[in-house]
């Protein structure tokens, strides 16, 4: 009875033993799939870890995404999304974005938390901004050296994906898993239930559960094993539930115990009778027989002696059946021995390794290189693969089977397999190296895209050219299926375009160097030629010969097409179809470097051109070209001519006598155009001015050449037009001289050698000095005062004249500031060329806000302009001196009478001031009729509401005259020469009105 007892209490406390098991094991499998889910949050680290090392691939460009980032997205399939935040919050770039709003995530707390802790930060159940959908986002900070914040790498996590994720998982029938953020919001779930995503736990959970096994009964009365476990220890951000159905493996459990409790009765009641019926029969020499037997049969043995020894008749049908076992196991052992030979042969002859495993992953037994290098399971596999496998093992049956890859190495990639040994606690984890296949599958998909989606034609032929396969480019360029051309040779795309040599030719570079590259002409399918670029390579065997080509073509022809287009549109001038100004420079240039010949230019200009497109319109002008161009062509049809400008013409001569020929072609131009031109109801007369020059006399380069052809055709203009002139030493030192200055000019503006006198004007009523001219003087070094008469007209035609009329203001509005610092209110007038009102890039409309910024009124400043302005009826001029009116400039119209005095002028300008030039001034003590002109001008002048300032006065007698003409201002040198600044200063310090005699 006693015995009894202990083996019922040790049966009980086996029941215990596999409650605890059972509740261990629920533990053990929380604490997997919590691991599982450690590594995923892991690996979203690890990726944004990985991106922020390479900050320089991380640029965003016009709210896109660098390519880094949507290759991140490719390599990690758990996330949803990935994106780049600036300081603020505000989202420069998504790889994935429902529209194209802008968004701000400073709000959020994982925003927070990483601006915060400057670490990784994981976010909490929320409605994702750029994906409109539920999401778990992670942040990580980005710094750089001097640890200046740059940006923010956040990576987003989809609930739904998540929660399928935990479905993929091998848990037991009736688990539940959930996932919840910092503040218990459900964001995974399993079995998946998407509404209750964002949900609190603790209206489906039990409150103040642990990290161990704690068994519960709900409310059916069910018993379940509740786990909480947290996925990240640093912050407890992340926590996840688990519950186990714990109802069946009760039930299981109290079988069990039934069970094993009446196998106990059952194997009592049997030893009691066997002990009976042992004893009764006297079965000690039998057994004796029987223990020899078996230990001959451990040796691998068969012992006969238990056959024949003298036993009950009961127990002869026992010994009929030990011989029989023995010979059975012998047999297979033999059998067994066999097919473990084969098995390892097997083994030798297989490129894997292995190791045999128990369910607690401890190595039995290993074969193979790539096994030997490690003690323990651990040491062979990377963490979250040896968490995978130790998984596996815990829950390993008889269908267990794995399949895994990992790299132990940047250039290795090894799979694995794990597989049940079938009736046995046992597995094997066999290894392979398909880094090389991996490496071959990559390549062979990468040639496969390329061949498939490549724009350019791909033809696949045999060592003679008879074709195996085409692309698609290939079918779309030239009209024919594949099917058409598969096994038909390359000639069938000939075009008859090329010579016999040239395929020989072809052939041999091929057979000889295995490639040949170039320009070839073949025909499509509808007949159609076309020209392509042609590639062709050689395939080899491993005996070195050719067992394959491969070509690849480019249709050229549209692209020929547009480059001869181009090429004809840089070169010739589209109205007479002459050679244009770089055809001509091309032609020169290789003229005159050639050397062999003298080459002579001749410019021509066709005079006052311009008056026909005003009057008859620039339709008959440039039909006027044309008949021009086509009668010079014919003046000299060998001759090289082209069209370089609106009006202008340019013929290349080459020979011996270049200058004779010049001359006598010149005189047959200026006799054939006088002939006149019939342009429709039309009849149109012209002449030309010409200019010659010769190389290398006159120039040794073409722009040499061409510069001097053209200043000898100014000269002919200025001779009256309608002849020619021919580029001499008098040019030739006129053209230095302009070049040196030009050059002096550009010096004097770098070294300031510009400085502005200022000429008082006086008022004629009470003698006062009311305004002053800003003059511009130039103080070379060596030459002294330059006149402006000399610079001004060479600044105006090379555009310098911006930059002096520039600096005559600053120094004018400098002088002005001083003036009212001294407190005087006087004007000074600034003389503004055409040039600064007619130039694309005016710098006249700056002056204003100059003023401003030095609180000096617009209407201190006079602009000074001429006549001649006005006489180009610019509608850009006008509007800009429209513009200077508003702003409050004042203008004056200068040299009133020498131009053509034009009352039209005076009414379009509306100016303030009219200055009557010094030649008029000059004689009206002597000269009646200037006198009468002054008046006239001072009369017509103040009707008209303006002032008049008369310019040159140098005598009393003038002063007098044009006082009592009722003249309103006088400037000349009887009142004062022009000063430099600080002598004008002085001299309007010390007295502001002028002694007058």
């Amino acid at each position: 009875m006693p015995c009894l007892i202990i083996i019922l209490f040790l049966l009980c406390e086996q029941r215990q033993q596999a409650l605890t098991q059972q509740s261990q094991q629920a533990l053990h499998y929380a604490k997997q799939v919590a691991a599982i889910q450690q590594v995923e949050l892991a690996d979203t680290e690890q990726v944004l870890q990985q991106l922020s090392t390479r900050i320089d691939h991380l640029t965003v460009e016009h709210g896109k995404c660098p390519p880094l980032l949507y290759h991140a997205m490719l390599l990690s399939p758990n996330l949803a999304n990935l994106g780049i935040v600036d300081a603020q919050g505000n989202v420069l770039c998504t790889t994935h974005q429902a529209d194209q709003r802008e968004i701000n995530i400073a709000d959020r707390g994982y925003f927070k938390t990483a601006i915060r802790t400057a670490q990784f930060s994981i976010g909490e159940y929320q409605i994702d901004r750029s994906m409109q959908r539920a999401t778990v986002n992670f942040a990580l900070p980005i710094y750089d050296d001097q640890q200046q914040f740059l940006f923010m790498l956040v990576a987003v996590k989809g609930l739904t994906h998540w929660s399928q994720t935990l479905a993929k998982l091998p848990l037991p029938v009736g688990t539940r898993v959930m996932i919840a953020d910092a503040k218990a919001q459900i964001i995974a779930q399993y079995p998946a239930a998407n509404a209750e995503l964002g949900r609190a736990v603790s209206s489906s959970w039990p409150s103040n559960l642990s990290t161990q096994a704690t068994l519960l009964n709900t409310p059916e009365g069910n018993r379940l094993v509740y786990v909480k476990q947290s996925l990240n220890n640093s912050n407890r951000a992340l926590q996840i539930y688990f519950s186990f159905d714990f109802e069946s493996q009760l039930s299981s459990i109290d079988k069990r115990f039934a069970l094993f409790l009446g196998i106990f009765f059952v194997l009592v009641c049997i030893l009691f009778w066997q002990t009976h019926w042992q004893l009764k029969q006297q079965l000690l020499k039998p057994l004796s027989a029987l223990k020899d037997a078996i230990a001959a049969l451990e040796s691998g043995k068969q012992d006969s002696r238990f056959n024949t020894a003298k036993v009950p008749s009961e127990f002869e049908h026992i010994a009929e059946r030990f011989a029989h076992m023995a010979q059975t196991r012998l047999a297979a052992e033999d059998n067994a021995n066999h097919r473990l030979a084969v098995v390892k042969a097997l083994i030798n002859a297989l490129p894997d390794s292995y190791v045999r495993l128990d369910q607690q992953a401890q190595i039995l037994s290993r074969y193979g290189d790539y096994t030997d290098k490690a003690q323990t399971l651990r040491e062979l596999l990377p963490e979250h693969i040896y968490k995978r496998i130790r998984a596996e093992l815990a829950l390993l049956n008889d269908k267990t089977y794995v399949q895994l890859e990992f790299s132990p190495t940047s250039n290795q990639v090894v799979e694995c397999r794990l597989c049940a040994i079938e009736s046995h606690p046992q597995a094997l984890l066999i290894f392979r190296d398909i880094s090389q296949r991996k490496h071959q599958e990559e390549a062979l998909n990468l040639a496969a895209l390329v061949y498939n989606n490549s724009s350019e034609c791909m033809i696949i032929t045999d060592a003679n050219g008879f074709i195996l396969d085409v692309n698609l480019a290939f079918t779309r360029v030239t009209g024919y299926s594949r099917s058409e051309v598969l096994g038909k040779s390359t000639a069938m795309l000939g075009s008859g375009q090329h010579d016999r040599s040239f395929y020989e030719l072809m052939w041999q570079q091929l057979n000889e160097h295995g490639r040949w590259q170039g320009e070839i002409v073949n025909r499509k399918k509808n007949g159609e030629l076309y020209t392509e670029w042609l590639t062709i390579d050689s395939v080899y065997d491993s005996n070195r010969e050719i067992y394959r080509r491969v070509a690849i073509f480019t249709d050229i022809t549209e692209v020929k097409r547009k480059d001869a287009l181009i090429w004809r549109q840089a070169h010739f001038d589209e109205l007479t179809d002459l050679h244009n100004r770089v055809g001509l420079k091309k032609h020169l240039k290789k003229q005159v470097a050639s050397g062999q010949q003298q080459t002579a230019v001749l410019l021509l200009d066709l005079d006052n051109f311009k008056d026909i497109n005003d009057t008859l319109g620039h339709y008959y002008g440039d039909l006027l070209l044309k008949l021009v161009a086509q009668r010079l062509k014919s003046m000299a049809p060998h001759a090289f001519l082209s069209r370089i400008g609106g009006d202008e013409f340019v013929f290349v001569l080459e020979d011996d006598e270049h200058k004779t020929t010049c001359k006598a072609l010149a005189s047959q131009i200026q006799s054939a155009l006088k002939q006149p031109f019939e342009i429709k109801d039309e009849q149109c007369h012209i002449t030309a001015s010409m200019g010659i020059a010769t190389a290398p006399t006159d120039g040794n380069g073409a722009e040499a050449l061409l510069k001097a052809a053209d200043q000898a055709m100014y000269r002919a203009k200025q001779q009256g037009r309608n002849g020619y002139v021919t580029f001499d030493d008098t040019l030739r030192k006129v053209a230095e001289s302009r070049m040196q200055m030009l050059k002096g000019i550009r010096t004097a503006l770098h070294n300031n050698q510009f400085e502005m006198h200022y000429q008082p004007i006086v008022s004629l009523d009470d003698n006062r000095v009311a305004k002053a001219e800003a003059l511009i003087r130039w103080r070379h070094p060596e030459q002294g005062m330059v006149s402006p008469a000399e610079f001004i007209p060479l600044a105006e035609e090379t555009q310098l004249i911006h930059h002096i009329g520039d600096l005559a203001f600053a120094q004018s509005v400098d002088t002005l500031t001083q003036l009212q610092h001294l407190g005087h209110t006087t004007q000074i007038s600034i003389n503004v060329s055409p040039v600064q009102f007619a130039a694309k890039n005016c710098t006249l409309a700056s002056w204003s806000d100059k003023l401003t910024t030095l609180a000096i009124p617009p209407e201190h400043v006079v602009l000074e302009v001429t006549e001649g302005m006005m006489m180009h009826n610019d509608s850009r001029t006008k509007q800009r001196v429209e513009r200077l009116k508003q702003q409050g400039f004042q203008f004056a119209l200068d040299d009133f009478g020498t131009g053509y005095s034009s009352l039209a002028y005076l009414k379009q300008l509306d100016c303030h001031f009219v200055k009557i030039d010094k030649r008029f001034v000059d004689g009206i003590a002597t000269n009646a009729d200037d006198l009468t002109l002054c008046e006239t001008i001072i009369l017509m002048a103040h009707r008209l509401g303006l002032k008049v300032i008369a310019e040159g006065v140098e005598t009393a007698t003038q002063h007098q005259l044009l006082k009592q003409a009722g003249c309103d201002f006088g400037q000349g040198y009887y009142y004062s020469k022009p000063l430099p600044q600080r002598e004008f200063l002085t001299l309007m310090t010390e007295k502001s009105h002028i002694a007058v005699a």
